[in-house]
């Protein structure tokens, strides 16, 4: 029997292949599934991982079987699955919005279930994953599957109910920050700064700060505290940021991601 099945090779589905390959999976180890043959054909000529035939046999050769299609194609995936699908088989779902009590009346039998929201940082193993599993799962069988899913970055344990705030913080989050780090360099340029000298700095300055908070585990706070100085320059834009509510920008565009997920949870 094969280690993983994966179902649906676009970006996410790819990124995982890469992340499991890069750890040291076997490409023999991985069974593939992806309705446009041209996509099969590259990521797997790529990677050099199996190809299941159709979605039956993907369900009956593989241990844990992930799916990485889109949530609209939920219903249609989980019918092609199900007929092969028994108590042994871990579902694994990356699908956004789609409940784990969804997963098994499409799949019409009870079945072991995790849902998995990674976000675009697993591409380079520095992805954060929450992760959710249904009660049918022993523990020692969820241990199995955040090792089989750790080079994929960090994985956080949630609940069924935190899903839709995991997607709009972790799934949607680089957004929000991407949007910041383009008005940091935005703010280099009007200031006098070259573009690429102005991204550049406005890069490192982020890279440093997370690198610096991992290192000594700090909260953002005592951070901030530790770069502002009385009377200084950091205080003076700090105070531009607080008047205009940035903080709750951030909050609020969170709330309505999730606000979101929610609705297409239903």
């Amino acid at each position: 029997m094969k280690t993983v099945g994966i179902m649906g090779l676009g970006n996410m589905g790819e990124s995982i292949v890469r992340a499991l390959v890069g750890a040291g999976l076997s490409p023999h180890d991985i069974l593939s599934f992806e309705i446009k043959p041209d996509r099969m054909r590259t990521v797997t000529g790529a990677y050099g991982i199996g190809t299941a035939a159709s979605p039956g046999e993907l369900a009956a050769e593989c241990h844990y079987v992930i799916l990485a299609v889109k949530p609209q194609d939920a219903k249609s995936a989980l019918a092609a699955l199900a007929p092969s699908m028994d108590e042994s088989r871990i579902v694994i779902s990356i699908m956004a919005g789609i409940t784990t009590s969804s997963i098994t009346s499409m799949l019409s039998r009870p079945a072991k279930i995790v849902r998995g929201m990674p976000n675009v940082g697993v591409a380079v193993g520095e992805g954060a994953l929450g992760v959710a599993a249904n009660d049918l799962l022993a523990p020692e069988e969820l241990e199995q599957v955040v090792t089989l899913l750790a080079p994929l970055g960090r994985i956080i344990d949630v609940s069924e109910e935190q899903m839709d705030a995991v997607a709009a913080l972790g799934g949607s989050g680089p957004a929000y920050f991407l949007s910041f780090l383009e008005a940091m360099t935005d703010g280099g340029v009007r200031m006098g700064l070259p573009r690429d000298k102005a991204y550049a700095l406005a890069l490192q300055t982020v890279k440093g700060t997370v690198a610096l908070l991992e290192k000594e585990h700090g909260h953002p706070a005592l951070l901030k505290e530790r770069v502002t100085s009385p009377g200084g320059t950091t205080i003076a834009g700090l105070v531009i940021l607080e008047e205009k509510g940035f903080k709750g920008i951030v909050v609020r565009a969170l709330e309505a991601a999730r606000a979101r997920a929610g609705e297409l949870s239903r």
